[in-house]
């Protein structure tokens, strides 16, 4: 009996770290100070804003007020929020968790990530800044503390974990994290802390729709971080610039994996540097090319002017090149999405539609695409293509290594394949998931048939 107690205390003792907490009140005392509440006055009639926060944000009334949160990110009184929380604002108020009201001005606000910074007078008292941590370390299942201001009711806290990260939902190509603790109306801009008190996150929206609860999002710290950084300093945010668009896909001539180039800027250093559409990105900067959602925050994050060092494939062969970063125009702002790749799947085809030409000879029906391109919206089972992976929807862009912009384009390739003795024909696709090669042998066709 003795041996029995003694190993249930030990198993009791031995319980993991996460059964054994009890209260975050320790962790909740330390960081509360750094929490703020705003509230502005608006001018406008209505904000758009619940395209981003359908749930944060009501549409507003002239001069009603709006209710959101903040944190203090510099002891001189730099305070980070959302900036749909202060668009349109004609005044600002910062209330501290002591209960002291500020009036704050704008110090720089940034679109694409939805982030403002704010000032207001020190006073006597340095306030206090909060630590940012690395949301790359954080794991799925990690207890956060989420803050904020909810129904203006004043700075809360509650509890909950990450149930995901990298997750897109549509607002600027950014991935948030995402997770389950209760983020309500007002607690726009408020900080997610980890349980070392970092930030790890700035709760950016809910999904409101049908009723969901605990699905809230918040934009990494690591973005977060760098966009704030530069905001103070310069009130705007400069981006790296490659003036490329890229896909996961493979090289067709060593079947190795990395990103294609599906469009390149002639403008930009990469283009000439020699990258051409079609190349594939095998590492960058040592990293291997992997991750399209690292690859364009990574690129984006390089100052205007620092090198990367990029190993490519063109036709098969292994070139390293060095490219200098580019300031990010003012007109480029979001990375190429695939979204309206499958929403054009869905379309169903007739005859009778406009732009639409059939392909005797490969057996599918085509029509161009924007910006280039040939849009597959019927392939047949007898298809040449049919059983490469291809689907309706997907999009050629090249053939043989030639853009395609029209259905003349095309035909002219598969003739000179025909004239070749090789007879190969190989095609880039753009699918809905990712942009690939595939290799076919045409054959003649008689319209007799």
């Amino acid at each position: 009996m003795r041996v029995f107690v003694i190993a249930f205390m030990a198993l009791f003792l031995s319980k993991p770290v996460w059964a054994q907490v009890s209260s975050y009140a320790d962790i909740v005392e330390e960081v509360m100070p750094s929490v703020v509440n705003i509230s502005t006055e608006k001018e406008v009639n209505e904000t758009q804003d619940s395209e981003i926060d359908n749930l944060m944000l009501a549409p507003d009334l002239k001069g009603r007020e709006s209710l959101g949160s903040g944190f203090f990110i510099s002891k001189n009184g730099h305070i980070l929020t959302n900036y749909h929380v202060i668009k349109g604002a004609k005044k600002i108020s910062v209330i501290t968790n002591d209960g002291k009201t500020f009036e704050a001005k704008t110090a720089g606000v940034d679109t694409r990530s939805d982030l403002a910074v704010l000032k207001i007078d020190k006073g006597k008292t340095p306030f206090k800044a909060v630590v940012f941590g690395n949301a790359d370390e954080a794991r799925i299942g990690d207890i956060i503390l989420a803050f904020g201001n909810p129904y203006g009711l004043g700075i809360s806290v509650s509890s909950g974990i990450i149930s995901a990260k990298s997750r897109n939902i549509g607002a600027s190509g950014l991935a948030y994290l995402q997770t389950d603790a209760a983020i309500n109306q007002g607690n726009s801009g408020g900080p997610m802390f980890n349980l070392d008190g970092e930030v790890i996150g700035v709760n950016s929206a809910v999904f409101a729709s049908y009723g969901a609860n605990g699905v809230g999002f918040s934009l990494p710290s690591n973005i977060a971080a760098w966009v704030a950084t530069q905001l103070m300093d310069n009130g705007k945010v400069k981006r790296g610039w490659l003036g490329m668009s890229v896909a996961n896909g493979i090289d067709q001539y060593t079947e190795t994996p990395g990103f294609v180039i599906t469009e390149i800027n002639e403008e930009s250093n990469a283009y000439k540097e020699g990258l051409r559409v079609g190349d594939i990105i095998t590492k960058y900067n040592d990293l291997p090319a992997d991750d399209l959602d690292a690859f364009y925050r990574f690129t984006e994050m390089l100052e205007p002017g620092q090198a990367l060092r990029l190993k490519t494939l063109s036709f098969g062969e292994e070139i390293r090149n060095v490219i200098r970063i580019q300031e990010m125009p003012a007109n480029v702002l979001n990375i190429v999405s695939h979204k309206a790749l499958i929403e054009n799947s869905k379309n169903a085809y007739t005859d009778e539609d406009d732009g639409v030409s059939y392909l005797p000879e490969l057996n599918l029906a085509v029509k161009e695409a924007t910006p280039r391109g040939l849009m597959i919206v019927k392939l047949e089972k007898k298809s040449l293509l049919y059983g490469k992976g291809i689907k309706e929807g997907d999009i050629i862009l090249e053939a043989n290594r030639n853009d395609i912009y029209t259905v003349n384009n095309l035909k002219d390739s598969l003739q000179e394949a025909l004239l070749d003795e090789e007879r190969s024909v190989s095609l880039l696709i753009q699918g809905t998931q990712n942009t690939f090669y595939t290799t076919f042998e045409p054959v003649a066709f008689d319209d007799k048939d």
